[in-house]
């Protein structure tokens, strides 16, 4: 793993922790962490998605 992908491993990937997924995942830690990152991917796409389709504010950050 490269520094760079390291350090934004650690910035962004919060410890596993049992207490803050149900009860039917804690048993289960790398479903429970794999639909985490996976929801917290999902929803950083989706936010980056409609800031690009959004030419207003594109238009405001470009020169």
């Amino acid at each position: 793993m490269t520094v760079l992908f390291e350090l934004l491993y650690n910035a962004w990937c919060v410890p596993y922790e049992p207490e803050q997924f149900p009860d039917y995942m804690q048993e289960d830690p790398v479903r429970a962490y794999g639909q985490y990152t996976f929801e917290e991917g999902f929803k950083l796409a989706v936010s980056l998605l409609f800031l690009s389709l959004d030419t207003e504010r594109l238009s405001k950050i470009q020169p």
